[in-house]
This record gives structure tokens, C-alpha cells and sequence, in this order.
């Protein structure tokens, strides 16, 4: 059975925090975090890369728009929280350079909503690429 990778990009620790957790409590143990750009590239390079990447909707544009630039190496993608008044919609643009985003879910995180998102990743997997 395919075991489900995830890496959460979030500056936050206690985002970090509660993303892990409800990612375990659904059953998501491969669970790794970047804070920076640098660990970021580094998880996204390794061998084994993330089957599902999170990230913070509200990241800055300029950043947002250079991390979707390198992003072709992503399976998926999991937008967090919303995105800041008067600025760039990271998720609608990951969708116009051809990326999956999976979902967008507000804060605060629903469990419910974000156990749907792992079936559809997770049935996904099973039907192959």
C-alpha cells in the first residue's frame, strides 16, 4: 500500500504544528516540514518527493509566484488559510501553470474537508499516473 508523503511549507510554527497533527490524525504519518525556501528545494529534489505539498495561501506574492515557477516537480498541491487582501492568488495561478491543487481549505482547518482531500489524493494514487 502506497504510503502518503506530505511536506508542509509553512513560516508559521503553530501552523506547522496543527497541520501535522491533523494530518495524523488522518492517518498521514510521512510527514515533513520546511520553514525555508532552502529546505523546501532540498525536500522537493530528494529521491522520494512529496506526494502532497501544503502551503500557506497568504505567502507573499513575490515568493508565492518564484516557489510555483519550481514547482513542476510537485504532485500536488493543499492551499492553507486565505489569501491576503490585495494580493496574487497563488492557488488560481498554480492552476494556470498546469499544477494540481487539490484543494483550498480556510483556517480554521476543517478535518472533514481536509479528510476528503487526502481520498481524492489517496484514489488518485491508486488509479496510477
Amino acid at each position: 500500500m502506497h504510503q502518503t508523503v506530505v511536506l508542509i511549507h509553512q513560516a508559521r510554527p503553530s501552523h506547522q504544528i496543527l497541520l501535522h497533527q491533523a494530518l495524523n490524525a488522518q492517518g498521514v504519518f510521512a510527514v515533513r516540514i520546511s520553514a525555508t525556501t532552502a529546505e523546501l528545494d532540498a525536500r522537493l529534489g530528494a529521491e522520494r518527493r512529496p506526494d502532497l505539498l501544503i502551503l500557506d495561501h497568504a505567502m507573499p506574492t513575490r515568493a508565492g509566484r518564484a516557489l510555483l515557477a519550481r514547482l513542476a516537480q510537485a504532485r500536488a498541491l493543499l492551499f492553507v488559510g486565505q489569501p491576503a487582501p490585495q494580493r496574487f492568488d497563488l492557488a488560481q495561478e498554480a492552476r494556470n501553470q498546469g499544477l494540481w491543487v487539490l484543494a483550498e481549505l480556510p483556517w480554521p482547518l476543517s478535518m472533514p474537508r481536509l479528510q476528503r482531500a487526502l481520498q481524492t489524493l489517496q484514489a488518485r494514487h491508486r488509479q496510477g499516473p
